[in-house]
């Protein structure tokens, strides 16, 4: 942490409370980013510098995103959608489980580790600083549905669901710990939007999302049909604000 002071203490100078608020003010608002001229960097600007974002396009044009290197500050993107790189619409899922029968874990699910968005993480070299980005998922959860037959004669089958109360959550993680979630979600289609910011130092970074789902145990009586959970776009962007 690199701070000046705001106001000066004297000797034989008594603490006056605007003198202290004043000066860990200035501590709180470089944690939350708020930089000036004494935080900046002294580099020297190079032509390199001045340049549009540099796009790249990852396997197959399956993810795309971009990253440029500023002198005070960079920026990093990587994007994975059913509408773009290589999807078929903004209907049609990515990725898709079923929570009764497919690989999955009652913890912290890392998205990169399923087929589709494999490459989707952010990983770069960071500079000292804070990480302020942001990631996006359009996803869904389903419910189970089964069909119930009756004990009237002729049976009469009807179909119910059950799972109301279950939950998901998502989470980012840099470098493997959470710096930040959701809240827990019903059942439903959700465009999650999950804001971040964190301390760095001059490190090797990675971000990424995984998904966490708390459902209670299947009925082997019926027809059970399972809990489908679809993924249908990420993205993450961040910027790294140097000191």
């Amino acid at each position: 942490m690199k701070t000046w002071t705001n106001i000066p203490l004297h000797q034989n100078e008594s603490v006056k409370p605007q003198t202290f608020n004043a000066n860990l003010e200035n501590v709180l608002n470089e944690y939350n980013g708020n930089l000036n001229g004494n935080n900046l960097p002294v580099y020297a600007v190079q032509t390199d510098d001045i340049v549009d974002p540099a796009p790249f396009t990852g396997i197959a044009g399956a993810v795309t995103g971009f990253k440029q290197d500023l002198t005070s500050q960079g920026f990093y993107s990587i994007r994975r959608s059913s509408s773009f790189e290589g999807g078929t619409d903004v209907y049609t899922p990515i990725l898709q489980l079923d929570l009764a029968t497919d690989d999955w874990s009652k913890g912290w699910n890392r998205l990169a580790y399923y087929s589709g968005f494999s490459q989707c993480f952010l990983n770069f070299d960071a500079r000292e600083g804070m990480l302020v980005g942001c990631a996006t998922i359009d996803w869904a959860h389903g419910t189970d549905a089964m069909v119930v037959t009756a004990g009237d004669d002729p049976p009469i089958s009807t179909t119910s669901t059950r799972g109301h109360d279950w939950t998901s959550q998502w989470g980012v993680f840099v470098n493997d710990v959470l710096v930040a979630r959701t809240a827990a979600i019903p059942p439903k289609r959700h465009t999650s939007s999950i804001p971040f910011s964190i301390p760095c130092g001059s490190q090797s970074i990675k971000i990424d999302v995984r998904w966490i789902s708390v459902i209670s145990d299947y009925n082997t009586s019926g027809t059970p049909h399972g809990s489908v959970f679809e993924v249908y776009s990420a993205e993450i962007w961040t910027r790294n604000v140097v000191r």
